[in-house]
């Protein structure tokens, strides 16, 4: 799960890093053109995660994961091929449809097979995945673009990056089981184990209902929507890094090859918070001061970046407000779900 997030960053976030590599130039994209082309995929994102899970609990995880991923896959290889900023925004608004279904579908499988205790560093560790991918995607995009051949250098990152997701969603599908009452390589003694802990923590089982109106009662509690704002406002931060970094950095006067290898600075800041955030909950429990505390600190953090003239202090700060925003992302997931 974690390589596969790792690979749904990527694949995602990997338009910022094309840009830098002249992929904007190379289409004619004008004005705000290319910000609508990175935003389309959210639209489909956000309004397919709930049916998404609806698919999952009727195929599995075993299958539906490995489906969608292969599924984005392919999408990302096409935006190698588009040729206009019509045909970018379809396929990115088609890559949010299939990628809407994964982060949901973790956390929902989480929920059969781990008790509430046991979720919270494995949630932690599956949403460092994403700052880990921050890490290594502007090195492996300056690496890419210098691929000679009959491509652009931006093509090659769409096509390599692509085709290593659906290496990946392969190995998934044999590996993953959807439920511990179907996993073979448990005993009957560890399934029966497993079973009794699981019912003693009031987790979910496949034999649970699964209605519409079980989604009206979510979406009508305030509490979710809650929680909703909270995590917006931390992912707002980490999805601008991710998408714009390489470009805020070149702007600072860096080159595009070294821009691109640059913004792997902010996102192992971020990638060592998330990790950080594992222990948070174990040293004092109350999630919400630990994100009061995080979103206080990126608040300040973001108002020196915004304000300093000195391009090695903005550089400096892009990376600790990473630092302090990202663990909020694990830290409202864990909090609403042991709500």
């Amino acid at each position: 799960s974690f390589a596969m997030y790792f690979l749904a960053v990527l694949d995602r976030n990997n338009i910022g890093n094309a840009k830098v590599a002249g992929m904007d130039k190379h289409l004619g994209l004008r004005g705000d053109q290319f910000n609508w082309v990175v935003s389309a995929f959210f639209f489909t994102y956000i309004f397919c995660e709930v049916p998404a899970n609806y698919f999952l609990k009727r195929l599995g995880a075993r299958v539906w994961l490995p489906l969608i991923a292969v599924c984005w896959s392919v999408l990302v290889a096409c935006l190698a091929a588009v040729s206009s900023y019509g045909s970018a925004v379809a396929v990115r608004v088609l890559l949010g449809v299939f990628e809407a279904g994964y982060v949901p579908g973790f956390l929902y499988l989480m929920s059969f097979w781990y008790t509430r205790k046991q979720q919270a560093p494995r949630v932690a560790l599956f949403f460092s995945a994403g700052m880990f991918a921050g890490i290594w995607a502007g090195p492996l995009a300056a690496r890419l673009q210098r691929i000679e051949g009959s491509l652009l250098g931006y093509q090659y990152i769409f096509i390599i990056e692509a085709a290593m997701t659906v290496a990946v969603a392969i190995f998934m599908a044999l590996v993953v089981r959807s439920y511990p009452e179907s996993a073979g390589f448990l005993t009957d003694d560890e399934r029966a184990a497993a079973l009794r802990m699981l019912r003693a923590d009031r987790a979910l089982f496949p034999s649970a209902d699964y209605s519409i109106r079980q989604v009206g009662r979510a979406l009508s509690d305030w509490t979710v929507w809650a929680y909703a704002v909270i995590f917006w406002a931390a992912a707002t931060g980490g999805i601008t890094q991710a998408v714009f970094g390489p470009t805020l950095i070149q702007a600072m006067g860096y080159t595009s090859t070294r821009a691109q290898v640059l913004s792997a600075v902010p996102s192992a800041c971020g990638f060592v918070s998330q990790l950080l955030a594992m222990a948070m909950p174990r040293v004092y429990g109350r999630f919400s001061v630990w994100i009061m505390l995080s979103s206080a600190a990126a608040c300040a953090f973001y108002a020196v970046l915004a304000t300093v003239e000195s391009v090695h202090v903005r550089f400096a700060f892009l990376a600790l407000s990473n630092f302090a925003l990202a663990p909020n992302m694990p830290l409202v997931s864990l909090w609403m779900s042991n709500n």
